[in-house]
């Protein structure tokens, strides 16, 4: 099975926007359209398209991933065990994630900036990718992941934290965390591929399961007919996975009709409109929130992946323009290195009380600041990993 480029550069650009939206905090003054949408308002935002993309481009890469792992001769228990290892330590890390949203430094015996430098720190020692560095010093690589962990339970143990009320917590699931939730949607789907390989009519029965689940949590229908389950008994409500089921099913489209690009287009051209136009039509029952998670929000940025795919599948695959994407290549290589750079980068600003002139942080002018923040990211993230320094689960 040939590798589509176009999927590496489809998850490279998301990165990239995402790491671009997710420094819209520092600024003022920007326009509305390019911002999250807040809690409770009926508006789809530039910001809140970007983590449904990421979503797809995970259902994207998974037929190409485990045939990848076939073809290096793992067997189904190995296969499993990656996807139940990769899974915990999404779970693990959105976990962190989200009670650093909560910490409270007034009771903890380290300010929040240095719990998360030595969280992070911690998670490059155990997820970092030390195949790489074979022969070079082996005990003491081999060591280095189970220091992480020690160092992860005792940040666990110290964690002090408040809920919205100001009551003091100690570390706890409220979320699960951006990357939790990646974590959820990646074991959900990646075990259904697992068990009915290369089947676009599966995929399609699991892709609808996850849409009536999402549409029963979003009219509160499941509430009325299972009474004792929580409002996050399935982590993304069905419509995170849909849309990651949404990008299996576009890959084994795309290495089914490979050689008809027609055909191809066609295809994936009534999928988007078809889902655009549910979306709308949903839109007169459920608000579009991506906070709520609403099946219109879901099925208006699932057609904006699909499209957006099909320009960049166009682009790359079948024009063969690939130069533009070369500054920005390692976000769709090392992404989750990526993802993590800016935990660094923020704390040591908050630690040194760094901040900008104003006019570097408003208006257009803080947009290109954003910008030219997410491409230092990006050049971190490369000499990291020219240095052997680049995650991988």
């Amino acid at each position: 099975m040939n590798r589509i480029i176009s999927i590496d550069v489809f998850r490279g650009v998301t990165m990239f926007l995402m790491l671009w939206v997710n420094d819209f905090w520092t600024l003022n003054s920007i326009p509305k359209w390019l911002k999250h949408a807040v809690s409770g308002e009926d508006y789809l935002g530039f910001s809140d398209l970007i983590f449904p993309w990421f979503l797809f481009a995970i259902g994207l890469s998974i037929p190409f991933a485990f045939e990848s792992r076939l073809l290096k001769g793992e067997n189904n228990v190995t296969i499993g065990k990656h996807i139940l290892l990769r899974t915990i330590a999404l779970l693990v890390m959105g976990l962190f994630h989200m009670n650093m949203e909560m910490y409270n430094h007034q009771l903890s015996i380290i300010s929040k900036p240095i719990f998360v430098i030595i969280s992070t720190l911690a998670f490059f020692m155990i997820w970092n990718d030390y195949s790489r560095l074979k022969g070079k010093n082996d005990f003491f690589y081999k060591l280095l992941p189970f220091l992480g962990v020690a160092v992860l339970i005792i940040m666990f143990f110290i964690y002090r934290g408040q809920d919205y009320d100001g009551n003091a917590v100690g570390f706890r699931i409220h979320w699960w965390g951006i990357l939790g939730l990646i974590g959820w949607v990646y074991n959900i789907t990646a075990w259904t591929y697992f068990a009915f390989k290369k089947s676009i009519i599966t995929m399609s029965i699991a892709f609808f399961i996850s849409m009536i689940l999402n549409f029963m949590d979003s009219s509160d229908i499941s509430y009325a007919i299972f009474s004792w389950q929580r409002a996050d008994w399935i982590p993304g409500s069905g419509g995170l996975q849909a849309l990651s089921f949404a990008g299996i099913i576009t890959s084994l489209c795309l290495i089914k009709n490979k050689n008809d690009i027609r055909i191809l287009y066609g295809i994936m051209s009534f999928a988007g409109l078809l889902s655009l136009l549910s979306g709308l039509f949903l839109r007169k029952y459920f608000i579009i929130s991506k906070i709520a998670g609403t099946s219109s929000f879901i099925l208006i940025s699932m057609s904006t992946a699909i499209f957006l795919f099909i320009f960049l599948h166009w682009v790359v695959d079948v024009r063969k323009q690939l130069n533009w994407y070369a500054p920005i290549s390692v976000a769709g290589t090392a992404t989750l290195t990526c993802y993590l750079i800016p935990y660094f980068y923020y704390s040591v600003r908050t630690l040194t009380g760094f901040q900008l002139p104003m006019f570097l942080t408003t208006g257009i002018i803080g947009l290109f600041k954003s910008i030219l923040i997410s491409f230092l990211i990006i050049m971190f993230a490369q000499i990291a990993s020219k240095s052997l320094i680049r995650l991988k689960i």
